[in-house]
C-alpha cells in the first residue's frame, strides 16, 4: 500500500509542473507581445493601417459608421483592454474585416497613415488615449478662438433679397485720378469745338452726350437696325429671347433730327459749350490737365503708385479710400427704400450692376496692359464719328449719321491704339421659387390652409406666424456663378466694329489730320473685350478689324435707312432674312458668327487678381447681398 501511494504521489506532481510550466509560458509569451511588441509587429501593424479612411481607426470621415463594440484578439493587442475605449473596437472590427464594402467605396481613395497614441490608464480602469485628450483640449480652445474670430463677421449667404450692385466698385470719379488714366475735361471747362469730331470731349454722363444721340446710329441701335435682333437672325446668330427686341427702336430713333444737324459749326458750338470764352483756340483740349482738374491735391490721395510701393504689388497703383459698415447700412437702407416704391426686376438689376462695375472692369484692364508696359495708358473718350457727318463719299450709308462711345481707348507705348469695350456679366439671377409678382409692394406670404378659421387662443399668434413664415420665404435673387468663354457674343460684333470705325485716324485732335477712313489711315486696328464676373474672375479678348464686315454693315444700315426711315414704314417682321442661304444677308450673318468665335483670348485675369475696393481694416468681408448688413454672428 505504502509503496503503491508513494508512486502515485510520484506521477501526479509531474503530470501537474508540465501544466502549470505550459500556461506560465502562455502568459509569459502574452505579456511580452503586449508590453514591448517587436519591430517586425509594429511593422505589420503600420501597414494594416495604411488603409482608406473607413479602414483607418479613429479617421474622420463624412460617410463614417459607427462599429459596434467585439472584444476581439487583434483588440487586445493595439490596445490593452478591449471593452472601454471605442476606437480600440473600431479597429479592431476593421482589421477583421467586419465593415461594409458600401462604405469603402464611399470613402474615396485618399490613402490616410493614422499612427499608434499611447494610452494611459483613468481611476476608473478605463483606458483614454493621450492623443484624444489632446485633441479635445485643442478643439475647445479652437472653438473660442473662432468665436472671437468671427465676432462681427458677416454671414454669406448666395441668396438674399437686397442684391448690392455696387458691390466693391470702384467710381469713375476715383478712376478719373488713376495715374495711368487720362481723363476728360468738365463740360463746363470746353470753351470750342475746333471741328465737329471734338463733340468726343464730352463725358458720357453730360447733357451734350445725349443731345449728339438724337437721331443718331449709335451702337446701342446699330444690331437692330442690322436685322440681328429679329427673331430667325437672333436664332442664327446664337443671341438669347432677352436681347431680341426687333428693329422699331432703332426706327424710332432715327427717324428724329439729329442733334446739330441743321447747325453750322459755330452754331453747334454756341449750343454746346459751356465754357466761357467762345474763341476757338483749342480750349478742349485734353493736354493740359492741371488748368481745369479740380481739387488734383486732394485725389491725388485716392492713389499711391506703385514705385512708392514695394517691388512685389500687385497693381500699378494702391486704391486708398474703403468702405465701412456704417455706409454699408446706408446703401441697404436706400434699396430697401427704392425697393417699397417700385419692386425688384431682374433686368434692371443687370444694367444696374453694369453701369456701377464699368470703371472696375476698366481698372482690370489697365491693370494688365500696363504691367507689361508702365507707358501704356487708358484715355477715357466720348461719342466719336462726327466727322463722318460732313462725308458726303459714302453713299452706302443714304445719309445715315453714325457715332459710337468706346468705354475707353488704350494708347500702348508704341503707339497703338485700341478700343476698349467691358461687359460685367451680373451674378444675381431671378429666384423662380421667389412669391414676388411684379406689380406687388414685397413679398406675398401665403396662407395656409385653414389659417382664416384660426380660433381666438391662436389668432394672438397670427402676426408672429406670418412674420416668421415671410422670413421663411425663398429670397427674390440667387447667385449665379458665370463661366466665361473664349469669344465675344455676337450681339457684340457690329458694337466692335461700329467703334473702331468711327475712332478714325488719329486721337490727338489738335493734330492737322483728317477723320474720315476713306482719306487717311484709321489708327485702330483692333478692339479688346473685358468680360468680367463676380466669382469667376475676368477675360481679356481682341477682335481684330474686318474692312469687309465693316463695308457690308455700312450697306445694310443704309438700306434700314431707306427702306424704313426714309419711308417712314415700321420695319416688319424678321427683315432682311432670306431663306437663300447663299445671299447676301446670309453670308454677312455667317461672317458674323465666323467673328464672333475667332477671337483672339489676350489674358484670363483670376478673381484675386481683380482689384475691387476693400472694408476698412478688420472689418471683413463684403456680401453680394445686403439682406445681413447689420446682422453680426455671435
Amino acid at each position: 500500500m505504502i509503496s503503491n501511494t508513494n508512486q502515485s504521489t510520484r506521477t501526479v506532481p509531474s503530470s501537474l509542473i508540465l501544466v502549470f510550466v505550459f500556461i506560465m509560458t502562455a502568459i509569459t509569451t502574452s505579456d511580452v507581445a503586449t508590453a514591448s511588441p517587436s519591430p517586425s509587429s509594429v511593422d505589420s501593424i503600420t501597414a494594416a493601417f495604411a488603409l482608406i479612411p473607413t479602414q483607418v481607426p479613429g479617421a474622420r470621415h463624412r460617410h463614417h459608421r459607427r462599429i459596434p463594440k467585439r472584444p476581439t484578439r487583434c483588440g487586445r493587442l493595439m490596445g490593452g483592454a478591449h471593452d472601454h475605449n471605442h476606437d480600440v473596437h473600431q479597429s479592431s472590427a476593421i482589421v477583421t474585416g467586419e465593415t461594409s464594402c458600401s462604405d469603402d467605396e464611399s470613402a474615396g481613395d485618399r490613402v490616410i497613415y493614422n499612427p499608434l497614441q499611447s494610452s494611459t490608464s483613468s481611476e476608473d480602469g478605463s483606458v483614454t488615449s493621450n492623443a484624444s485628450v489632446e485633441r479635445s483640449r485643442r478643439s475647445v480652445g479652437q472653438t473660442n478662438v473662432n468665436r472671437r474670430r468671427n465676432r462681427g463677421r458677416i454671414v454669406m449667404s448666395r441668396t438674399g433679397n437686397l442684391p448690392d450692385v455696387h458691390w466693391r466698385a470702384i467710381p469713375l470719379t476715383h478712376l478719373r485720378s488713376h495715374p495711368s488714366f487720362h481723363p476728360l475735361p468738365p463740360p463746363s471747362t470746353i470753351s470750342s469745338l475746333p471741328t465737329k469730331e471734338h463733340v468726343r470731349y464730352f463725358r458720357q454722363e453730360s447733357w451734350q452726350w445725349d443731345y449728339l444721340h438724337q437721331g443718331r446710329c449709335t451702337t446701342s441701335q446699330t444690331a437692330a437696325a442690322l436685322g440681328f435682333l429679329e427673331e430667325k437672325a437672333a436664332r442664327f446668330l446664337g443671341i438669347p429671347r432677352s436681347l431680341q427686341r426687333g428693329g422699331v427702336g432703332a426706327w424710332d430713333r432715327l427717324r428724329e433730327n439729329a442733334g446739330g444737324d441743321d447747325y453750322g459749326l459755330e452754331e453747334m458750338e454756341r449750343v454746346l459749350c459751356e465754357g466761357s470764352g467762345g474763341r476757338r483756340s483749342g480750349n478742349c483740349s485734353n493736354s493740359n490737365r492741371k488748368e481745369w482738374q479740380v481739387g488734383v491735391r486732394e485725389m491725388e490721395k485716392t492713389w499711391v503708385p506703385r514705385y512708392k510701393l514695394r517691388n512685389d504689388f500687385p497693381f500699378m497703383a494702391k486704391y486708398i479710400p474703403n468702405i465701412s459698415e456704417e455706409e454699408l447700412t446706408v446703401r441697404k437702407e436706400l434699396v430697401q427704400k427704392r425697393q417699397k416704391q417700385q419692386p425688384p426686376s431682374p433686368m434692371v438689376t443687370r444694367m444696374q450692376w453694369g453701369n456701377a462695375q464699368e470703371a472696375t472692369s476698366i481698372l482690370t484692364a489697365l491693370n494688365y496692359f500696363c504691367s507689361f508696359d508702365n507707358t501704356t495708358t487708358i484715355h477715357e473718350v466720348g461719342m466719336c464719328g462726327a466727322a463722318f457727318d460732313d462725308d458726303t463719299g459714302e453713299e452706302s450709308l443714304n445719309g445715315l449719321k453714325i457715332g459710337a462711345t468706346p468705354d475707353a481707348l488704350i494708347c500702348h507705348g508704341n503707339g497703338t491704339v485700341e478700343v476698349l469695350e467691358v461687359k460685367n456679366h451680373c451674378p444675381f439671377v431671378w429666384n423662380k421659387l421667389s412669391p414676388h409678382r411684379s406689380g406687388s409692394s414685397g413679398p406675398k406670404v401665403k396662407k395656409r390652409k385653414g389659417q382664416k378659421h384660426r380660433g381666438r387662443k391662436q389668432h394672438c399668434n397670427t402676426m408672429d406666424e406670418e412674420r416668421n413664415e415671410e422670413h421663411a420665404l425663398p429670397k427674390h435673387f440667387l447667385i449665379r456663378d458665370f463661366e466665361l468663354e473664349a469669344k465675344v457674343p455676337a450681339v457684340y460684333i457690329p458694337q466692335l466694329m461700329m467703334e473702331m470705325l468711327c475712332v478714325g485716324d488719329s486721337i490727338d485732335l489738335d493734330k492737322p489730320t483728317n477723320t474720315k477712313s476713306k482719306q487717311s489711315t484709321p489708327i485702330c486696328t483692333s478692339a479688346v473685350m473685358v468680360r468680367q464676373t463676380a466669382t469667376k474672375g475676368a477675360i481679356l479678348l481682341r477682335l481684330n478689324r474686318d474692312e469687309d464686315w465693316i463695308s457690308e454693315m455700312k450697306y445694310w444700315l443704309g438700306q434700314f435707312k431707306k427702306a424704313f426711315v426714309n419711308t417712314n414704314e415700321i420695319p416688319t417682321d424678321n427683315f432682311f432674312w432670306d431663306d437663300d442661304e447663299n445671299s447676301r444677308y446670309r453670308k454677312f450673318l455667317q461672317r458674323t458668327k465666323e467673328l464672333s468665335e475667332s477671337v483672339e483670348q489676350v489674358a484670363t485675369v483670376d478673381h484675386g487678381r481683380i482689384q475691387r475696393m476693400v472694408k476698412e481694416r478688420g472689418g471683413g468681408d463684403i456680401p453680394l447681398f445686403l439682406d445681413c448688413i447689420g446682422e453680426s454672428s455671435e
